[in-house]
């Protein structure tokens, strides 16, 4: 029976169809109904007639086409009865089925029993049969599609589930290979890219005679390039490989997924080797797989720099992480080995900074050189660069060092008649188990860099833990004594930027409360600088406590303002807040003594702190919330776990990482990465907010892909809080005259 008469297949709407036609034609000993296959679908007395399932299996094509014309067919059966056959069509002309009408002997031999006038009298009914129809065919392809949606959407949850905490490096990478193809149930999953030195594996089976290095090769050197013009996973059959032993290996079905780089180049390949259940790949695995891939891509475009084709610092940092799980063990440490070259600039300024990029470049293939496996490099930015070394003691990492430097030192630029002599400064600081805070470990191996300049560049520095004046550095100091006079002062500024709807002209107004500090100079602190000091020095929970008590206080001056017209104001709390067991008494406070509405705030909290202090952050939006107070999480989408731990966390309102807003117009994967949280946020309920909306092409891309909230130059640049206050309260005021 087909499926798309899903709907008539229900006692209620055949009896509806059965009283329809007989009050039409009442002579009728029956109805019956055949879909497009001549396949009874149901008749209106509910018995099987075999005779006229015979006949209309017979039927022939030409004579349904004659009846079509004509309006109708009348045929006698050998038992005498007569049937009077109508063609059901769509609006289209596309023909759905065949209703029958079944006539006693007598009926159909009297000479009142005119079929042109019977099938004249049900041809409306037949029209409204066939309208029906199609709807349910319609509802039908609907309820399979999301169906469908509704399973992959569970897929790519279970697998965010399973992949919570992977990080944007090789280790999240080992994550994405390995629970892919466990899903699968895949023999051997490899993802290959040849140009950034990639190859991860993972091996779910027993495949104790495949010798890999022949395999790769094959899929680098054959497969690779018959997915040039693929877009989608696809499925090939890869011919037996040379074995181990030397013996072939049988062949197998192989899922293969393109790789592509920011610019839509083919640069790599994820392939699922060898079903272990010898199943064939469905289209959903397909999708799963895509899905995958997606994710891959974002985090090779997140963690590699572009034009070297090294980690970035991003990745980088996520790489220590990973690595810092092993320090837990007694007696193990890594080392770091900064490097800084000494006169780029001058190669800038004296050939051009495309010379410079060709310097850094070969930099950057002279560091990979002769790499151990432990070993980890990356561009942490313009021309500082970092290796990892870890499991090392710091015998090996000079001995590493005093290589790279001897390389360096043939290293020349050369262009006509002139050349310049590259060198670079080396600093190495170890990170071990009392030493495992990332940004210090950075910071003392830069220290120790900068140290090799002071000394006469060219050399060196291995980093001291008696030389103070490597760690307390003087710009540093000065910021944190800034911050905090800023805070005994009230010298902060307070600034407002508008959140505006896509959807609701008439939405209630919307705003994010910045933070904003001026140096001794009078010009402004760089964000990125002031909060990273911040943090460095555990000073954002004093910071946050100002914001709130100050954001408060002005708000409770336009009070009506703010209740007639259901503004909402989003003030951001760091990490450290969330550690804070006294803050959630210091925001009842501050919301009493204030005696604003807790609906009128939103605390903005980023997802990388929520993760990172789960069971507190659940604690403290969960008491929030309980106090009418609205929870935005912030940056979302910037880890890959982001839509595992999302059930989690009891929120109104997703802010999307800005990494994928800037460039959104430009990346298909930014593009995508948006489009699946805007999906994942609707069936969860819940709002979405872009930030970074710098132009009128991207706050349309947003918003056709369903963005619910804008925020950026585009839509409202940042003014004073009390500017902003006294504005919105003028405009709140009802009109006298």
């Amino acid at each position: 029976m087909s499926a798309d008469l899903h709907n008539l297949q229900t006692r209620k709407n055949i009896g509806k169809a059965r009283d329809l036609l007989h009050s039409l034609v009442p002579r009728a000993q029956c109805f019956c109904f055949y879909d497009a296959s001549r396949e009874c679908a149901w008749s209106s007395d509910g018995a099987d007639d075999y005779e006229v399932d015979n006949f209309m299996a017979d039927l022939p094509d030409e004579i349904v086409a004659e009846g079509a014309r004509e309006g109708h067919i009348r045929r006698s059966l050998n038992s005498g009865r007569t049937l009077l056959v109508l063609e059901v069509t769509a609006d289209d002309g596309d023909r759905i089925g065949l209703l029958v009408a079944v006539f006693s002997r007598n009926a159909g031999k009297s000479s009142s029993f005119n079929p042109k006038m019977l099938a004249d009298i049900l041809r409306p009914a037949v029209d409204l049969i066939g309208e029906g129809l199609v709807v349910a065919r319609e509802l039908e392809q609907v309820r399979r599609l999301s169906n469908d949606a509704e399973k992959e959407l569970a897929l790519v949850y279970e697998v965010d589930e399973k992949l919570h905490g992977t990080s944007r490096s090789h280790a999240g990478l080992a994550q994405l290979v390995g629970q892919s193809g466990r899903y699968l149930g895949i023999a051997y999953s490899v993802l290959l890219i040849p140009g950034k030195r990639i190859r991860v594996s993972a091996t779910h089976s027993s495949w104790k005679n495949v010798n890999r290095k022949v395999l790769d090769r094959y899929l680098v050197d054959h497969m690779l390039p018959k997915l040039e013009d693929k877009r989608w996973p696809a499925v090939f059959e890869i011919p037996g490989i040379e074995g181990q032993d030397g013996a072939p290996d049988s062949g197998f079905q192989t899922l293969l997924s393109p790789i592509f780089d920011r610019h839509g180049n083919l640069e790599g390949v994820m392939a699922q080797l060898g079903r272990v259940n010898g199943s064939a790949f469905n289209k959903s695995e397909r999708r799963f797989m895509a899905h995958i891939v997606r994710k891959i891509e974002y985090v090779i475009e997140q963690s590699f720099d572009a034009m070297t084709g090294l980690m970035n610092r991003s990745g980088f940092e996520a790489q220590l992480q990973e690595s810092a799980k092993a320090l837990r063990e007694p007696g193990v440490a890594h080392q770091l080995i900064y490097f800084d070259l000494d006169n780029l600039q001058l190669v800038n300024d004296t050939f051009g900074r495309d010379a410079g990029d060709q310097v850094i470049a070969r930099f950057a293939g002279l560091l990979e050189e002769d790499l151990s496996r432990q070993a980890v490099v990356s561009r942490l930015t313009g021309d500082d660069f970092c290796i990892l070394l870890t499991n090392a003691d710091q015998e090996a990492a000079l001995e590493l060092a005093h290589l790279v430097r001897d390389k360096v030192q043939a290293l020349r630029y050369l262009e006509g008649d002139r050349s310049l002599q590259i060198t670079t400064s080396i600093g190495i600081a170890e990170f071990a188990s009392r030493r495992s805070d990332i940004g210090r470990a950075l910071t003392t191996a830069r220290m120790a860099c900068e140290a090799a300049k002071d000394h006469g560049r060219d050399r060196i520095e291995v980093f001291d833990d008696q030389n103070l004046s490597m760690i307390r550095r003087h710009d540093d100091m000065q910021l944190v004594a800034r911050i905090q006079q800023a805070l005994d002062e009230d010298l902060f500024e307070l600034l407002a930027q508008p959140i505006v709807s896509l959807r609701d002209d008439d939405a209630p107004p919307n705003f994010e409360v910045l933070l904003r500090m001026k140096d001794s100079d009078g010009e402004e602190v760089a964000s990125d600088a002031l909060f990273s000091a911040a943090e460095r020095y555990k000073l954002m929970p004093q910071v946050d406590r100002w914001v709130t008590s100050t954001t408060l206080a002005r708000l409770a001056e336009h009070s009506d303002a703010i209740e007639s017209t259901r503004a909402r104001f989003s003030i951001n709390l760091s990490g450290q807040s969330l550690s804070d067991d006294e803050i959630l008494e210091f925001i009842d406070e501050e919301i009493r003594g204030n005696a604003v509405p807790a609906t009128a705030l939103c605390f903005e909290v980023t997802e990388s702190a929520a993760v990172s202090n789960l069971a507190k952050a659940q604690a403290l939006i969960g008491e929030l919330r309980k106090r009418g107070c609205s929870i935005s999480l912030d940056d979302f989408g910037a880890g890959l776990s982001s839509f595992a731990y999302l059930k989690n966390f009891d929120v109104d309102a997703l802010k999307i990482d800005g990494s994928f807003i800037r460039d959104i117009t430009d990346n298909r994967i930014s593009e995508s990465m948006v489009a699946a949280i805007t999906q994942v946020a609707k069936v969860m309920e819940l709002k979405t907010v872009a930030e970074y909306v710098e132009t009128e092409k991207t706050r349309q891309l947003i918003a056709k892909l369903g963005v619910d909230f804008a925020q950026g130059h585009r839509v409202g640049r940042p003014l004073p809080l009390a500017e902003t206050l006294a504005t919105f309260s003028r405009s709140a005021r009802p009109s006298t005259g």
